[in-house]
């Protein structure tokens, strides 16, 4: 519910503020708004900002955003982020399995954790401020990984926007085939009951 709200403040911001609402919000996003930034970067190509000005103020504003959740990680210390975390839906297990990752991986990974998303950018900024991941290559590397991410997902939300009936007609199929998908499992299952039995 509260992410809910927030996302349709995030838009009304960037309908707002345009390129500096997209700024903005990838900011917000990145340092402390808990809402996924999918959400944000494909609203933001559905609702007609330019895929260029997406990419380049939306990374801009992952980076600084990042940077931000850095120095969290770095000075806050754990027991304030323990504490207070909660109010931006961190726990304890998020970071625990970020430093995890950072430690593992060093500053690789946190161009792999910027490109492919498989901790949220928030936690895994302050996770490598937490870890002493050297800072000028964390900032290097947060930018190099957010571009292509935003550019893809800029592009779909564009697509959405030029496509709005060919995307309601696939998403229709698409629930459609899950639905469908999930008699034939179910029949299956219970014929393989039925089999046992």
């Amino acid at each position: 519910m509260i992410e809910q709200v927030l996302q349709s403040d995030i838009i009304e911001l960037i309908k707002k503020f345009g390129d500096l609402g997209v700024f903005l919000a990838m900011f917000l996003e990145s340092s402390i708004v808990p809402i996924p930034s999918e959400a944000i970067v494909v609203a933001a190509g559905a609702i007609g900002v330019p895929v260029v000005s997406i990419v380049i103020f939306g990374s801009l504003g992952s980076t600084i955003g990042g940077m931000v959740g850095y120095a969290i990680g770095r000075y806050a210390a754990m027991p304030v982020i323990v504490r207070f975390g909660k109010y931006i839906f961190i726990k304890p297990h998020h970071i625990e399995k970020a430093q995890a990752f950072a430690r593992k991986y060093g500053v690789l990974g946190v161009l792999i954790g910027r490109i492919i998303p498989i901790i949220p950018f928030k936690v895994f900024s302050i996770a490598s401020g937490t870890v002493s991941t050297p800072f000028i290559p964390f900032v290097v590397c947060t930018l190099i990984g957010v571009v292509p991410r935003m550019y893809l997902l800029a592009l779909f939300g564009a697509s959405i926007l030029r496509y709005k009936k060919i995307s309601l007609y696939l998403l229709l199929f698409a629930v459609l085939a899950f639905i469908v998908y999930k008699i034939l499992q179910n029949r299956s299952l219970k014929r393989n009951t039925q089999n046992v039995l």
